[in-house]
């Protein structure tokens, strides 16, 4: 099982040039049965980017098309998310965003993850797919 960023998300529903193709390619491989994990973070985080880049940002579109993903488990964030997440902050250089999401992945036993960020790369968690290659 993989973790899911908050980037793919954002540039499948929001068909990015550069980086739609892909994600969209990872979210066929969830829908074709492979598991993935993010966290109910990311659906807020993603929520907020889309309204702010999108023109035609629907939030009904967006709950229809996450509703599809039968293989894509929401994860609840916990306080203990958010301590951990304070904890790998300066150990890993890290924002709080992409603590959040290690702490997750961690805490779930999750050692890849679907993302182009780059700052993964300084953590235990390896990125994975598509993103790895051109990032």
């Amino acid at each position: 099982m993989r973790y899911v960023d908050v980037n793919v998300f954002v540039y499948w529903l929001g068909d990015d040039p550069d980086f739609g193709e892909q994600a969209t390619s990872i979210i066929r491989r969830i829908e074709n049965g492979e598991r993935a994990l993010t966290s109910s973070v990311t659906l807020w985080l993603t929520h907020i980017l889309l309204r702010e880049l999108a023109e035609d940002y629907s939030e009904k579109e967006f709950i229809a098309r996450l509703k599809r993903l039968f293989f894509l488990q929401i994860e609840p964030l916990l306080i203990q998310d958010y301590e951990k997440a304070v904890e790998l902050m300066p150990t890993y250089n890290l924002d709080l965003e992409d603590a959040l999401h290690l702490a997750t992945a961690q805490r779930k036993g999750i050692k890849e993850i679907y993302s182009n960020d780059t700052d993964f790369d300084r953590t235990p968690i390896k990125r994975a797919g598509f993103f790895t290659a051109q990032s």
